[in-house]
């Protein structure tokens, strides 16, 4: 069964990917994919949680009170327009530095509106390689 890239997000200290998967029976369900980072001990952990569907994950992430400062790198298109309204109740003031709220508001904003495929697509042209110091 193929899994399917649905939801990606990271912070400094935790990050992880949602995958729906399909299910034989026409029905699918989710599997997310994170780890922790523990400044103090140097340690990352890694969990793997399965949920039964994108609701439940959602309620799983937004358990976090600042969710909305979690770095988004992929938003499936089916929930983008969920997501949009969520994001109209965040309190972007709680962090007092203007330019971070800013920041994070334009990744917002970036996932929510690239195309579908844009993480998952192929990867652009090959880059030369930087030249040489004489």
């Amino acid at each position: 069964m193929k899994r399917e890239l649905y939801f990606d997000i990271s912070s400094e200290h935790t990050g992880g990917s949602l995958f729906r998967i399909p299910g034989e029976d026409g029905t699918a369900g989710f599997y997310y994919n994170y780890s922790t980072y523990d400044p103090k001990k140097d340690e990352v952990h890694v969990f793997e949680k399965n949920f039964p569907d994108f609701n439940a994950f959602w309620q799983d992430l937004t358990r976090d009170p600042q969710w909305w400062y979690l770095h988004p790198l992929f938003v499936h298109p089916e929930q983008r327009d969920f997501v949009r309204e969520q994001l109209k109740n965040a309190d972007w003031g709680i962090h007092p530095n203007r330019k971070w709220q800013e920041s994070h508001q334009r990744q917002w904003k970036k996932v929510l509106t690239a195309s579908g495929d844009y993480y998952s697509g192929p990867p652009g042209p090959a880059q030369p390689p930087p030249p040489q110091a004489s």
